[in-house]
């Protein structure tokens, strides 16, 4: 009892996957994207609350520097209060290297994927790596800006110029994060406090 098999349904054909290539691979260079702009976030939130540690210190250092100095006395609290603020200094240093390296793999991004196609909701590769190299420019320049004053705080005795330092760590003269805003709400995250 053998039977002949009947011919298979003609409207069936067979069609391959599709392989990507890298200039059809938006799935890969959205979830890169999107994880730069994630850890980018991360890094401006550690940015915020290192810039408050150190604003305390300043101020410490300040109350310190104004009310218990003489002339010929330092009191021993001063070195433990500047130990502190360069260990503050280190940790911004620490995020500014960070975003320097998401900055740099965004910039090869955008060369790789040069459209002008969003690749998260309505930004472009580009316009996300342009918005990332002007944080990390002010970033770059607000540490110069704290280093300067925490190689100086110390040495200061006149309270005016105490009071510039403790609010150039206070007040960002180069980086507004209210700015760069739109980027993180693009992704889906808060905003940085």
């Amino acid at each position: 009892m053998s039977k002949t098999p009947t011919k298979t349904d003609s409207n069936y054909n067979f069609i391959p996957r599709e392989i990507t290539t890298p200039n059809k691979d938006h799935q890969g260079v959205s979830k890169t994207v999107h994880s730069h702009v994630s850890k980018l976030h991360g890094l401006l939130n550690d940015w915020m609350k290192i810039r408050d540690k150190g604003v305390r210190l300043c101020r410490a250092i300040s109350a310190l520097k104004l009310h218990e100095c003489d002339d010929d006395y330092y009191p021993s609290q001063l070195k433990q209060l500047m130990e502190g603020l360069l260990d503050a200094l280190d940790g911004l240093k620490n995020v500014v290297d960070g975003v320097k390296i998401l900055n740099n793999q965004l910039q090869a991004l955008a060369k790789l994927q040069p459209s002008e196609e969003p690749v998260i909701n309505s930004w472009p590769v580009t316009k996300i790596s342009q918005t990332v190299m002007k944080i990390f420019e002010s970033l770059e320049k607000e540490f110069r800006l704290k280093q300067i004053v925490t190689e100086n705080v110390a040495h200061s005795r006149d309270e005016k110029l105490i009071e510039v330092y403790v609010s150039a760590w206070e007040f960002e003269a180069y980086f507004n994060i209210e700015s760069f805003a739109y980027l993180f709400a693009e992704v889906g995250l808060a905003g940085v406090t």
